[in-house]
């Protein structure tokens, strides 16, 4: 049944029925033959007037265009499918919502100009783009915190259940996917109950949409039965509902104020490794300690008061972390990114990393769906003599996405981009590090559903010691990934690379 209920509410359902909608349009249309042409004429003004509008309406080119593309070549299908996920005003609304949440809790993260006056100093560009995520990624940039990085889920696991026993005032958690059979969630179920009867505030939230082949139907009754606050973000509507388009992505763990938690990691076993899915699970995540989780306090709580009928003020949360300032030397920037503002700002933080690397860019992510611009900024990091390299997966959990992905292969490999697979298994990890003093990790992957459709969130780090683990962690793996090279590409078999090139004709609505 949940597997059912997963594929009635997934676009390729809504796809499957569009289609057949366009079969019985045809012949109708066929049939009244008398009338055809006023049928074709108003289908046509109907198509140019969409068409028009999406060229002139701001956002990313690459979707105008793959919009145009359907509504040109399958009328039908592409117009209504056009007009229940682009024009729809729910999505909007939720974007509205989200920034009228931002505001309330705002007031509270005010920027320091001392710390982006200090970034300054390691270059302008690096200040100025301080500024820009303070300004738009929900967070201020923040000094005096340290990092612990996790080159596996199954290191981090053990840390969670450590600081959530130590919580003497609040848990926030805040997940994609929980699985209510796996151990990991049991675990920590169990510690959220037992912390609830010593009178700490637990609040849980998770995605509808993430968690509908996971847990029961209700479990958020089940869950809230043990005192635990829970909400489930954008719960799922009829058929025709859309904005389940745009997902809850992110993972964060926010105890006491002192501690954030944030990565690739959802709570499921194959997360640990506790079970094999795909082999190894490739995963990573990192801990804060310091004034830096009150950006992820403030992040939280934006999310939060979407889901609330009263939105609450948060600033008896958020100025309990301004109290643990650490020695830790560098600076962390932790943001969220939205859709429906165009404001792309995980898109922004990989770019900025691009195209200001003088050495090296190294990335790991487990799709590889990307626009020209991103596409342009790796080779012209390339082209100027920096070491580019992008280690993905072997084992794909999702095929289609896995063969789309190795169409960018050659065009990338053309341009001076070295790419890998990690042969024991699948790569989760989302992270790009560059020059061992920049790094962005979190949960924001290298395709459109996260750079454009998702809620997402990660941290942008400088100088910053645990930059070192993380590219330490890259290079290991590199050992355990087989090199792509172009001849390779000749050896992937000819139906995977026929499939993958017609997905990319619709890649930025995958």
């Amino acid at each position: 049944m949940k597997k059912l209920n997963k594929l009635l509410y997934s676009n390729k359902f809504f796809c499957f029925i569009m289609l057949i909608i366009q079969i019985i349009v045809s012949v109708c249309m066929l049939k009244l033959s008398d009338y055809s042409q006023l049928l074709v004429a108003c289908s046509t003004v109907i198509r140019a007037v969409l068409i028009i509008y999406e060229i002139n309406r701001s956002g990313e080119a690459t979707f105008k265009m793959t919009w145009v593309l359907l509504i040109a070549v399958i009328p039908v299908f592409g117009t209504l499918f056009y007009v229940f996920t682009r024009i729809s005003g729910i999505s909007h609304r939720m974007g509205d919502d989200y920034t009228a949440a931002m505001r309330i809790n705002r007031k509270y993260l005010v920027q320091d100009e001392s710390v982006i006056n200090e970034i300054a100093l390691i270059g302008k560009n690096e200040g100025s783009f301080a500024r820009y995520l303070s300004q738009y990624g929900g967070s201020p940039a923040y000094s005096g915190t340290s990092v612990k990085y996790y080159p596996l889920g199954d290191h981090m696991f053990e840390d969670i259940k450590k600081e959530l026993l130590k919580a003497k005032k609040f848990i926030f958690m805040e997940f994609f996917i929980i699985n209510s059979a796996d151990r990991m969630w049991n675990e920590i179920f169990d510690i959220l109950k037992k912390k609830v009867n010593e009178g700490v505030e637990v609040r849980l939230m998770y995605d509808a949409m993430g968690c509908l082949a996971t847990i029961p139907r209700r479990y958020d009754e089940e869950i809230r039965a043990y005192g635990i606050k829970c909400q489930v973000f954008s719960p799922l509507m009829p058929l025709f509902s859309t904005h389940q388009n745009n997902r809850d992505h992110r993972k964060i763990i926010v105890i006491d104020g002192s501690v954030a938690f944030n990565g690739g990691i959802n709570l499921a076993d194959e997360y640990i490794n506790e079970k094999e899915r795909f082999g190894h699970w490739k995963d990573n995540g990192y801990k804060l300690t310091g004034t830096a989780v009150a950006g992820f306090t403030g992040l939280f709580l934006d999310m939060w008061n979407i889901n609330s009928d009263v939105p609450e003020d948060g600033g008896e949360y958020i100025t309990e972390s301004l109290r643990y300032k650490t020695n830790e030397t560098g600076f962390v920037i932790p943001f969220g990114d939205t859709p429906n503002d165009n404001v792309y700002i995980g898109k922004r933080a990989y770019i900025h990393n691009l195209n200001n690397a003088s050495e090296y860019v190294y990335i790991m992510t487990p799709y590889l769906v990307i626009d020209d611009e991103m596409y342009e900024s790796m080779k012209f990091a390339a082209q100027r003599g920096v070491d580019v390299k992008i280690i993905m997966p072997h084992i794909p959990d999702k095929p289609y996405a896995f063969y789309l992905a190795r169409t960018y292969y050659r065009e990338l490999l053309e341009a001076g981009i070295k790419i890998y697979e990690y042969t024991s298994g699948f790569v989760h990890s989302k992270m790009s590090v560059s020059d061992g003093s920049k790094a962005i990790i979190g949960t924001i992957n290298h395709d459109y559903r996260s750079l454009f459709l998702h809620y997402e969130c990660a941290s942008y780090m400088e100088n910053v010691p645990a930059i070192l683990d993380m590219e330490n962690d890259f290079r290991e793996t590199l050992d355990k990934s087989q090199e792509i090279t172009i001849p390779d590409l000749k050896k992937f078999k000819l139906y995977t690379r026929i499939f993958g090139h017609i997905m990319r004709l619709v890649a930025p609505l995958l």
